[in-house]
């Protein structure tokens, strides 16, 4: 499709994304010599009349609200061939992109919540509903001059996922846009689904304050905790389970942000937050409260004393391979020097027994350190948690391990010390690499199939 001109207005240029019912493509108006995205409807969708009509009540409703945090509508072309939205092209990466990169802190995810908040007041205000709102339906545009502009993408679309059941006559009302879906369909994203969703109830403006708690909670430690294997367990995890507290996945997050996004989150929707200004409100006051910057000439927060290092989570993982691998290197040296050296074990330790006790640290130490290079190699993002439960065991080995520079004193003197110092410390160095890492992330495999702590 990419060189064609469409409506003989818009040169398509590059495919940039795909959904469920259209592609997404960056094409110049070369009426008004500017950017824009085309939504074009699927080939197998353009005679489906309702796929058609769902796409002009997109159009409709990115057209009509007025809103710089929403992406905005300015055609639809519908004339049997063809039927796409042209919308105002929005330079950025989308937040589910930016999920599978980095870290949030707890200014970003203020600042990105509220903005979103914002814009759902201004489109429910207006009588529009997203139902789909998600991380990728969402773009972020960074500035270097201060905090980024967000966007809600995609407001007013219904995607028809998998026929779950059939009426009699196989049809059902959509009650919201008053169009009929063969088979009994559910509407939205299933991971960001509300359960009234689910249940296949109507959606109303509190279904989108759900899925933005949803997303809060996911910025806030990279999980989505209702997550299951397949689709099915998906569902019966948002209709039964709590999502674990944001202390057991994220330990910096304020208490402040876990009472919100939780509310967010409740099941019975007439406990959530009953507007999006309630929301917002609520979002404004804990980032007044924590003295988080409003706008871009804000003077920056002191670090918490809590709050991870400030390096990339990539560095981190490669700074706590290379340990790893140095503590690996520390136990096949003394394997070659012990034989040798017995005399000056005993000597340090006092006792026989404290040499053949070095073999079994080297072996325990040896395992702990394959376990952990192989998990974090792989990205296992449990990594963290099970370091810190682990953190005593390793601690009392590592320090233990911290003298065995003493052996060879009459080498290297007094840069001995130096180096039972320097091991001293390594152990929790490790665990601050981790938590930068994978604290924030919780874990892909613990608590997300079922949904329960780890």
């Amino acid at each position: 499709m990419e060189g064609q001109l469409k409506a003989d207005r818009y040169q398509v240029e590059q495919k940039i994304d795909e959904g469920g019912m259209g592609v997404v493509f960056r094409a110049r108006d070369m009426r008004l010599d500017c950017n824009v995205a085309l939504k074009v409807i699927k080939p197998e969708h353009l005679n489906d009349p309702q796929f058609r009509r769902r796409m002009k009540l997109e159009a409709i409703a990115a057209a009509g609200i007025t809103h710089p945090g929403i992406a905005k509508a300015s055609d639809f072309v519908d004339d049997g061939n063809e039927c796409f939205i042209v919308y105002e092209f929005v330079e950025g990466v989308t937040l589910a992109k930016q999920l599978t990169q980095k870290r949030f802190t707890t200014e970003e995810i203020l600042d990105i919540g509220i903005k979103i908040a914002d814009a759902l007041a201004a489109a429910h205000a207006q009588g529009f509903v997203h139902r789909d709102l998600k991380p990728g339906n969402i773009m972020l545009s960074p500035r270097p001059e201060g905090p980024g502009r967000v966007k809600v993408l995609d407001f007013g679309l219904t995607k028809r996922m998998k026929v779950i059941n059939l009426s009699q006559d196989g049809k059902t009302s959509d009650a919201q846009t008053g169009s009929i879906t063969t088979g009994l369909a559910i509407i939205g994203t299933i991971d960001y689904m509300a359960p009234e969703q689910v249940k296949m109830e109507a959606a109303d403006h509190r279904t989108d304050i759900y899925a933005l708690g949803m997303i809060l909670y996911e910025m806030a430690t990279c999980v989505n905790p209702f997550r299951g294997n397949e689709p099915p367990s998906t569902m019966a995890n948002i209709l039964t389970k709590e999502a674990p507290p944001l202390s057991e996945r994220s330990p910096a997050s304020p208490p402040g942000l876990d009472y919100i996004i939780r509310k967010c989150l409740r099941k019975n929707r007439e406990e959530r937050f009953q507007s999006a200004d309630e929301l917002l409100v609520d979002l404004t006051n804990l980032r007044r409260d924590l003295s988080l910057p409003s706008d871009a000439k804000a003077a920056p927060m002191a670090p918490s004393p809590d709050a991870p290092l400030t390096v990339s989570r990539a560095l981190a993982r490669i700074l706590f391979l290379v340990v790893q691998l140095g503590y690996l290197t520390l136990y096949v040296a003394t394997a070659h020097y012990l034989p040798r050296h017995i005399d000056r074990i005993q000597m340090l330790a006092g006792a026989t027994q404290a040499a053949l006790a070095v073999p079994f640290l080297a072996l325990m130490g040896a395992a702990v350190r394959l376990y952990f290079l192989a998990a974090v190699s792989f990205d296992y993002s449990d990594s963290g948690r099970l370091f810190r439960r682990l953190f005593p065991f390793i601690a009392l080995i590592d320090v233990l391990w911290a003298m065995s520079p003493l052996l060879i004193f009459q080498e290297i003197e007094w840069l001995a010390l130096l180096c039972v110092v320097g091991l001293a410390v390594l152990p929790f160095s490790q665990r601050s690499l981790l938590y930068t890492a994978y604290a924030p992330r919780g874990g892909k495999t613990s608590g997300v199939g079922a949904a329960t702590p780890a």
